[in-house]
């Protein structure tokens, strides 16, 4: 094994997490006159990587300084992969000389555990460091609280959570074990917290029961580090069209109506699933409707379309021809009553039949779905498939 291989090995053998911490970057060669502001954009217990505007010879010699928490190390290139561009980047991969929690988070993954600490002052080992020092002075840094969690999603407090569609990592640490879950930001609530969207995928599904499971059998607080992830926003990204009534996730339902809620409406619903109530229950109902509104090329959209399941706030709508995205306003009309919703999401069904959106009012006390609701309830269909007549 060659020695970049070598590099490459010590580099990766601690997890990974997406963080961009700002760094000052020094060349310890007088040959080599070097000194930049520089981002990572990926760390961990034995190195990082971070975005250059120079070209770096591997195995120079650096000195890494996060300047806004007075601590500094020292590390050796081990990578160097041209990125291109105008100006030309480069990233650039570097191994600490003394492995260990150089950057400060909290709650670092299990595998970071070394035992060398850093000084601020320099990078030699200290006994009793303070926790946390760095991450407190970092502007990347943040508190995570976990305070609701399903198979399909979670709600995180945080004075600054991440932006909207912001794909990320967790580590969620539960009795030693630790669990890396996807997942995409789909509300944000400053000063409050953040609702996400996991990635859906069958290993992960499994990894997230057993992390639920884990909270329901301990009562131990998780420590949580949450970092943005690598790569393009998924906010595109279709979610499930048709869940499963056996697996229904309210929760899920809720984050993904998210960015089309005022934080006041969504953390109110959240405390009421709490309590183990659902505020808007959801029945499977077909009802012809007419939407309108413009579509994201600017051009105006006037369809007739059918709802699939209905809730006093929100409805699944299908049979959808123009482009409409998360955010969009639309009218939907029905017996003479015409009311203002907000697409949540979209499911890009390239077939004849049309697109699904799932849509939010945007008046909190809309009554448009009234008298449907009240109806199904009073013949008992409220958990029934229904097909309805109504006109618009």
């Amino acid at each position: 094994m060659g020695s970049s291989e070598k590099s490459q090995h010590a580099i990766r053998r601690s997890t990974r997490l997406p963080l961009e911490v700002p760094v000052q970057v020094t060349a310890l060669s007088a040959d080599f006159p070097f000194s930049e502001q520089c981002n990572t954009t990926l760390v961990n217990a034995h190195g990082c990587g971070l975005i250059s505007p120079r070209v770096l010879k591997i195995g120079l010699q650096v000195r890494i300084e996060i300047v806004s928490a007075k601590r500094h190390t020292t590390a050796q290139v081990a990578e160097v992969v041209p990125l291109g561009g105008e100006p030309e980047t480069w990233l650039v991969g570097l191994e600490l000389d003394v492995p260990g929690n150089f950057w400060g988070i909290e709650y670092a993954p299990s595998d970071w555990k070394v035992e060398e600490t850093y000084n601020s002052e320099n990078a030699r080992p200290k006994a009793d460091p303070e926790p946390g020092s760095a991450a407190k002075s970092s502007p990347a840094a943040r508190r995570w609280r976990l305070t609701d969690i399903s198979v399909g999603a979670c709600y995180l407090e945080a004075a600054t959570p991440f932006p909207l569609e912001t794909p990320v990592l967790l580590s969620i640490r539960v009795l030693e074990q630790e669990f890396l879950l996807d997942g995409t930001v789909r509300a944000s609530h400053p000063e409050a917290g953040m609702a996400v969207e996991f990635t859906r995928d069958p290993d992960q599904r499994t990894k997230i029961e057993e992390l639920i499971g884990q909270l329901m059998s301990h009562r131990e607080v998780p420590r949580i580090f949450v970092g943005r992830k690598e790569g393009r926003p998924t906010a595109s990204r279709a979610p499930d069209p048709l869940p499963d009534p056996e697996i229904a996730d309210p929760l899920l339902d809720l984050v993904r109506q998210g960015s089309s809620l005022t934080a006041e409406q969504f953390l109110n619903d959240l405390r009421a699933q709490r309590l183990g109530k659902r505020r808007d229950p959801r029945i499977d109902i077909a009802l012809p409707v007419l939407l309108s509104g413009v579509d994201a090329g600017g051009r105006p959209l006037d369809q007739r379309v059918m709802t699939v399941n209905i809730s006093r706030r929100g409805a699944l709508l299908e049979g959808i021809h123009g482009v409409l995205k998360p955010g969009a306003d639309v009218f939907l009309s029905r017996g003479g009553r015409r009311e203002e919703f907000r697409v949540a999401w979209v499911v890009d069904n390239d077939t004849p039949a049309g697109a699904q959106i799932g849509v939010a009012a945007v008046d909190p006390n809309t009554s448009f779905w009234n008298e449907v609701l009240e109806a199904s309830s009073q013949s008992g269909l409220e958990a029934a498939s229904l097909r309805g007549n109504g006109s618009n």
